[in-house]
């Protein structure tokens, strides 16, 4: 029952994040580079201080996006939730800054850490190409350490 209840999780969240808020993003990216339109997420990442500004606000759209699928697929799914926790941990800590609604984006990275620790489950990708899944590592991996 949990494998499934991962599952639901990674989905909603996953797919959800790449629907919602990463495709906005990667429109705006697009119309940024294409036309020289104003990108809303650029401003916001001036706010919060970060060097480089249009490589961070990449890295934000690209994880939003195209991490948000993976996690939804469950593939590399500790990875792709450890990076998600932190750009939504980021918007969270923008909205503080800025004076908006924070707490969204701070469940949404919640949640995102909280399959850093599970994993996928069993109904993810991970769990069927042996990788780590709830704490344990393929056998492979193991003979590797005891040889080294």
């Amino acid at each position: 029952m949990i494998d499934f209840g991962l599952l639901w999780l990674r989905l909603g969240f996953g797919f959800g994040m790449a629907c919602l808020h990463g495709a906005q993003k990667v429109a705006g990216a697009w119309a940024y580079f294409r036309t020289g339109a104003e990108w809303d997420l650029l401003p916001e990442v001036i706010l919060l201080g970060f060097p480089w500004p249009v490589a961070f606000a990449l890295a934000a759209t690209a994880a939003e996006f195209a991490a948000a699928i993976l996690l939804g697929l469950g593939l590399f799914t500790r990875w792709c939730a450890g990076v998600l926790a932190f750009t939504m941990l980021m918007a969270a800590r923008y909205h503080a800054i800025a004076g908006g609604e924070g707490e969204p984006a701070a469940a949404y990275g919640f949640v995102f850490l909280a399959l850093v620790w599970t994993g996928g489950g069993r109904y993810s990708w991970d769990y069927y190409r042996g990788y780590a899944d709830n704490g344990k590592f393929p056998s492979a991996t193991i003979e590797r350490w005891r040889r080294d």
